[in-house]
């Protein structure tokens, strides 16, 4: 699969975080990306589903990636440019079969909806092996003008 990062050239902003495997930090990324928003021109809406989708590619990274060792960090990657924003989001876990994975009928059970999520909210999802051997998943969110919020 390609790599859908911006180049250096339509690249504006690179950030890159990274945090122990506990819940408790799960937030954090989210901030971020609000931060990263107040100064852009974008609909607040774009933001908050691509925070919700961050938020559930985080959960996934700590728990099944890493399960849970606060030993072991997961690394988030902000990259922003006038067009979209890209968020990458790795952990040290064997990933597993997304080409073949398909959504549980159960809909309404507490768990297991994430991907589903990240799907709905983002406009392209991918889900590969890092160069060195981690799990990488890359949300990609084009950014809508702040005017969209108003007709929707």
């Amino acid at each position: 699969m390609r790599d859908q990062r911006p180049g250096r050239n339509e690249l504006k902003n690179r950030i890159l975080i990274k945090l122990p495997s506990r819940m408790e930090y799960l937030g954090v990324p989210d901030v971020v990306l609000m931060e990263i928003g107040s100064d852009l021109e974008c609909a607040g809406r774009c933001l908050e589903e691509l925070g919700t989708s961050v938020i559930e590619a985080c959960t996934n990274a700590m728990e099944h990636g890493n399960h849970l060792d606060e030993t072991v960090e997961i690394e988030v990657e902000f990259d922003v440019s006038d067009e979209r924003i890209i968020i990458t989001v790795l952990d040290s876990g064997p990933g597993f079969d997304h080409e073949g994975w398909t959504p549980s009928d159960e809909l309404m059970r507490p768990r297991g909806r994430g991907i589903l999520i990240m799907r709905e909210f983002t406009d392209d999802l991918e889900f590969a092996r890092h160069e060195d051997g981690r799990f990488r998943v890359t949300l990609t969110k084009k950014l809508v003008p702040a005017d969209a919020d108003e007709e929707s």
